[in-house]
């Protein structure tokens, strides 16, 4: 019997695999994963497909009997809560495929609002319970754009005593990463590109994210952090399995598709995973900087000054340019809705 391994059983030897897609049919031949990530780019791709056409007509008609609702606070449209069921029916069904977390994303349009988003994360959760009853609470985790608004809204609903689990997307600093980590988030989801190599054509990024992913891990371990870190938006299997002993990662259909059909033996064992400091004065180094960027999280004009300053000013454009992407998604997907109740 062989006994060749392929470069996906490497990565899931050596850190929790999540699948990068809410299309079931890859989750059912490469599973089982951890986690099912998602965002509106995700659901938007889905949702385009002829064979969802069914599902779209089903978050409408719940969407007709739920909107009613919410109408004396105004707190969401008729499209933003069909749109929101659809991409939590978009989730639910990946669960099978799972031994972990399903995730949905809030609207970017709240992404600058603390007291939005804590609202919309809250009615996620409602319709979870509503449309999928049998899934635990406890098996729901929202992501939520790292601003300093969205940071905030993390730290509220991690300490709800219901707790809502929360993910830190967008992330692109050691900032971020800090302030996600004081707020208790369950995960941190650095993107090592940025979310425009994507969705413009021909375009790199040329300042990676793998040290924040690399420096993120060391701090929140040496300082007893339960966040984990779990990367994101990667373009090639060299990066993923340079990325190999993170806590999680998520990974996309094509590259999982690769990493499926590519013996072990191809890749030098070098190339997995980055080597883990042990110099002493690093680690240090490491954690006081995570100290130090905590104690800005109280004070909003430092806060925002520093991240406007990191790296003068690209990780902060970074932030902005994924928020501008998923909502040009959320537009697309609200357009579908109302195109289809014209």
């Amino acid at each position: 019997m062989s006994t060749a391994k392929t470069l996906l059983d490497v990565l899931r030897s050596k850190s929790q695999v999540d699948c990068d897609t809410l299309d079931p049919e890859v989750a059912r031949i490469l599973g089982p994963f951890v986690d099912c990530t998602s965002n509106q780019a995700i659901a938007y791709g889905e949702l385009s497909k002829p064979e969802n056409a069914s599902l779209v007509t089903e978050a409408i008609d719940a969407a007709k009997s739920w909107i009613h609702e919410y109408a004396a606070t105004g707190e969401v449209t008729f499209e933003q809560l069909a749109t929101e069921i659809m991409m939590i029916k978009l989730s639910s069904r990946m669960a099978a495929y799972l031994t972990g977390f399903v995730h949905v994303q809030t609207n970017p349009y709240h992404a600058y609002s603390t007291e939005r988003t804590v609202a919309n994360a809250k009615r996620i959760m409602t319709l979870f319970s509503k449309l999928t009853p049998t899934l635990p609470r406890s098996r729901i985790c929202i992501k939520i754009p790292s601003t300093y608004e969205g940071l905030r809204a993390c730290s509220i609903l991690e300490a709800l005593p219901s707790r809502i689990h929360t993910l830190a997307t967008t992330l692109f600093s050691p900032l971020q990463a800090a302030t996600a980590a004081r707020a208790n988030c369950t995960y941190i989801a650095p993107y090592v590109n940025e979310l425009k190599v994507h969705f413009v054509p021909g375009y790199i990024d040329a300042d990676k994210g793998f040290e924040v992913c690399r420096s993120a891990q060391r701090g929140f371990v040496a300082r007893g952090k339960q966040t984990m870190v779990l990367p994101a938006s990667l373009t090639s299997v060299a990066e993923v399995m340079q990325l190999a002993g993170v806590a999680h990662i998520t990974v996309s259909p094509p590259l999982l598709a690769e990493l499926a059909a590519t013996d072990s033996s191809v890749m030098d064992p070098a190339l997995w995973g980055w080597c883990e400091s042990s110099e002493e004065d690093q680690l240090k180094n490491t954690v006081a900087d995570y100290e130090f960027y905590e104690t800005l999280v109280d004070d909003e004009a430092a806060w925002r000054m520093a991240h406007s300053r990191s790296k003068n000013g690209a990780d902060e454009k970074k932030l902005v340019d994924a928020v501008n992407i998923f909502a040009d998604m959320q537009d697309r997907m609200e357009n579908i809705v109302k195109a289809a109740v014209r």
